[in-house]
């Protein structure tokens, strides 16, 4: 049907079907010249509409000829003898050029909206088939496949940049063909697409692989029968289904740790509170046997393992509470001042063995914090310094401005942290090597939750006297 369909055929086609209509006409006599013209466009009409322009126009100069020699008089001449047909005549003819060229385009662009109505169904059904794989293997295992189908090429090939950004084969289909790994890899560097008339039929594209502006990959097909906004349509679609099995892949990794945490957090917090139980027993058993026997070394080792046992408790349950979103900031306007003083009221008593020093400053500040929450951090990180003091080490207490916000900090010329290990020794459950002390590593993690629930930020420095610096940072309250 094509190779009739094709403009070569049109031509002596043409000719026939505008001679066959003349001759038609001319077995009815009795028809007037207007019936002779509209037949006659008829036939242009239907010429233009089948072999489009080329042939349309032979058809419209052909049958003006043929008007003029066979109906008009004198017949048998091309002169004509009423000068009025001589517009009648031209007219015709630009109204058959017309009609040609009208019916050639409409046919053109209804050959177009054809094709696009086929490539719309097929990046639809591309994307749908794209949609149901929802891991890369079985989404590559099949896409070239799927695109070669889609393309009606001979092969296609799928290149996809590793973590070096280094292009390597991730699906393939189809013949195997040499590739210009030239134009591969400039499709892929700088995004340019390629494309060259194949072998055989169609072409062979090379274009990249985007998502958005930044290239992931390569495409290479050879023997493209499809348009090339078909191709990077497709190319597309298996762009955007690369980054949806990732992000599904990343979203699945995610609830898979939420599901841990919260089994972690369920576990810890039936913990502490089956410990809190038979700990409370047991210092009650400790101080009632210290009252008839009047203590005694191995009583106050127990005492002293019962205490840290029922502040690593308590430690896990404040965990517990905050990572669970129970624990919420009631925010109210205070001081720095009333900060420092009431960190140093309620957990003073850990620095007795050590100078402590607290500089109060002239210029008060205020903060819209929850008091109860940044007084617990500050302490948390006041026991740091006396923790990892040693006896009689100066531990410093004080508050200052700093670009626009409050800073409360703590000081010690203790051993210090190396800078590399501060950041990571505000996590949780991080004990630094290096050391001795008993501790749970929560302390510092539980500080720097409590002040980002009260929109500041904890970090850890080199202290002045040698040590490490604890700071809390605060915006100054409106």
């Amino acid at each position: 049907m094509k190779r009739l369909l094709s403009p070569r055929l049109g031509y002596p086609a043409a000719a026939i079907l505008v001679c066959v209509t003349i001759g038609l006409l001319r077995l009815f006599p009795a028809l007037t010249d207007a019936t002779h013209a509209l037949v006659l466009l008829v036939a242009v009409f239907t010429i233009a509409r089948v072999w489009e322009s080329g042939p349309g126009a032979l058809a419209a100069v052909l049958a003006t000829l043929g008007l003029n020699f066979f109906f008009l008089p004198p017949i048998h001449t091309f002169t004509i003898e009423d000068p009025r047909n001589v517009v009648g005549l031209l007219v015709f003819l630009g109204v058959a050029l017309v009609i040609g060229r009208l019916s050639a385009t409409s046919r053109l662009r209804l050959r177009q909206v054809e094709a696009e109505r086929r490539d719309l169904i097929t990046l639809t059904q591309l994307s749908q088939a794209f949609l149901t794989d929802t891991n890369r293997e079985s989404l590559l295992a099949v896409a070239a496949e799927r695109l070669r189908k889609a393309f009606e090429c001979s092969s296609v090939r799928v290149y996809l940049a590793d973590e070096t950004g280094r292009l390597t084969l991730s699906a393939s289909s189809g013949e195997e063909k040499e590739i210009k790994q030239e134009l591969r890899d400039l499709a892929y560097r700088q995004g340019t697409s390629a494309t060259f008339p194949s072998e055989g039929r169609g072409q062979d594209v090379y274009l990249p692989i985007r998502l958005g502006v930044q290239p992931i990959g390569a495409l290479v097909a050879h023997g493209v029968d499809v348009s090339e906004r078909m191709v990077e349509g497709c190319a597309a679609l298996l762009a955007v289904a690369l980054e949806r099995e990732k992000f599904v892949r990343i979203a699945r990794t995610s609830e898979e740790i939420r599901a841990r945490d919260e089994i972690k957090s369920t576990l810890l917090a039936t913990l502490a509170h089956d410990l809190k139980t038979p700990v409370t027993g047991a210092r009650m058993a400790v101080e009632n046997l210290d009252l008839r026997t009047g203590g005694s070394e191995e009583s106050r080792e127990a005492r002293e393992a019962i205490e840290r046992l029922t502040r690593l408790i308590d430690d896990l349950l404040n965990v517990v509470r905050l990572e669970s979103g129970t624990a919420k900031a009631a925010r109210e306007r205070v001081s720095a001042n009333a900060i420092l003083e009431a960190a140093v009221a309620r957990f003073g008593e850990l620095l007795i063995e050590h100078t402590f020093q607290v500089e109060m400053p002239r210029a008060d500040w205020y903060v819209d914090v929850d008091p109860a929450q940044v007084t617990e951090a500050l302490g948390l990180g006041l026991e740091n310094a006396a923790r990892y003091s040693p006896n009689g080490a100066r531990v410093r207490l004080t508050a200052v401005s700093r670009q626009g916000g409050v800073v409360l900090r703590v000081e010690d010329s203790g051993p210090g942290i190396p800078a590399p290990e501060r950041e990571r020794a505000l996590e949780k459950f991080v004990r630094l090597g290096g050391t001795e002390t008993p501790g749970s590593g929560l302390g510092l993690y539980i500080a720097r939750t409590l002040v980002e629930l009260n929109g500041g930020t904890v970090s850890l420095g080199a202290s002045p006297l040698g040590g490490t610096s604890f700071e809390i940072s605060l915006p100054v309250a409106a």
